[in-house]
């Protein structure tokens, strides 16, 4: 019996130890599982800095650029209530917009002073070790080893430049513009055949192509209408011209954009290419072509409404043998 009892309880004792040993493996399996799991949730990077100032400079510096960034903020939102106000009511702010920040003292680095009592024990080496401490902060004050940007802001030419800044181009891009106006013939012809002048007409031009940073180059057209004038006429049989002469044209577009404020931006055009005319001075009711070297020169300024779209008034002048012409015109403006 009793050697029955000693069995029952050796018996209890090793699955109890099984039992228990089997909880600690599932257990730290589990916790390897969740540990070492692929997409288990890890610790984030802990930031690590040379020197204490190093943080105490980083900080200052993104708290400077995020002043900047309100202080644009302020303005553009300044802009658009000076729009609606002279837009609906008549009013304007003229100009008494005042930033909220002042950013015009930038963050510097702390400077520590080099400890003096050394320079008795080692004055040579202790010359020279100031000598490259003092070159290396000229390089290094005021700089850390990364770039701080505030947020909506990037880094080019080591400036920080905003993001939504309108007047800000880089890269390749695209443009199209169409451009409509009065155009104003400043030849008349008075020969012995007849006397012609000009009423002013109207003109209509598109162009679209590539846009380098500021710079447009692409292709373009445009088309010119202008009647004759009441007192044209035929001196050989006295009779009144009234014809018109138009005439077509595709050109080269070259072009460049500057900013003036956060909205205007001015421009400058030419373009070199190929003009045919169709012109009804004849006394019958035929017409004769004329043709040559087209070349055109424009110039004005865009209201940049977006990104994307843009109002432009401008002058271009418009150059054929038959009607050279001053045109004044009003565009609208596309960039992609």
């Amino acid at each position: 019996m009793n050697h029955l009892l000693k069995s029952i309880f050796v018996l209890s004792a090793f699955s109890v130890l099984m039992l228990f040993t089997l909880s600690l493996t599932a257990t730290a399996q589990s916790r390897y599982d969740s540990d070492y799991q692929p997409l288990s949730p890890r610790k984030p990077v802990v930031e690590y800095y040379e020197k204490i100032d190093d943080k105490s400079f980083y900080q200052q510096k993104r708290i400077h650029g995020m002043k900047g960034e309100l202080n644009n903020y302020s303005e553009k939102l300044h802009s658009l209530q000076d729009r609606f106000d002279k837009i609906f009511y008549g009013l304007s702010a003229k100009g008494n917009f005042k930033t909220p920040f002042d950013t015009s003292n930038q963050p510097k680095r702390p400077t520590i002073e080099p400890r003096t009592e050394q320079l008795s024990t080692y004055p040579i080496a202790q010359t020279v070790s100031n000598e490259n401490a003092s070159v290396e902060s000229q390089h290094s004050e005021d700089k850390l080893a990364f770039n701080v940007n505030s947020p909506g802001a990037f880094t080019k030419d080591d400036q920080v430049v905003s993001t939504f800044n309108l007047n800000f181009r880089e890269g390749l891009g695209y443009y199209f513009l169409i451009n409509s106006g009065i155009s104003f013939a400043h030849k008349k012809y008075d020969d012995t055949r007849a006397y012609k002048k000009y009423d002013p007409g109207f003109l209509t031009a598109i162009a679209g192509g590539f846009q380098i940073n500021n710079f447009k180059i692409g292709l373009g057209g445009s088309y010119k209408s202008h009647s004759f004038a009441d007192n044209s006429i035929l001196k050989s049989s006295s009779i009144s011209l009234n014809g018109k002469s138009e005439t077509f044209s595709g050109h080269l577009d070259l072009g460049y954009n500057f900013p003036i404020n956060q909205s205007l931006e001015g421009y400058f055009g030419v373009g070199l290419g190929y003009y045919l005319s169709f012109i009804e001075d004849k006394e019958d009711t035929s017409s004769r072509k004329d043709h040559g070297v087209y070349l055109t020169g424009s110039t004005g300024i865009t209201w940049r409404m977006s990104e994307l779209f843009a109002l432009s008034l401008g002058y271009r002048y418009f150059h054929e043998d038959e009607v050279p012409a001053h045109v004044a015109e009003l565009g609208a403006n596309f960039a992609f």
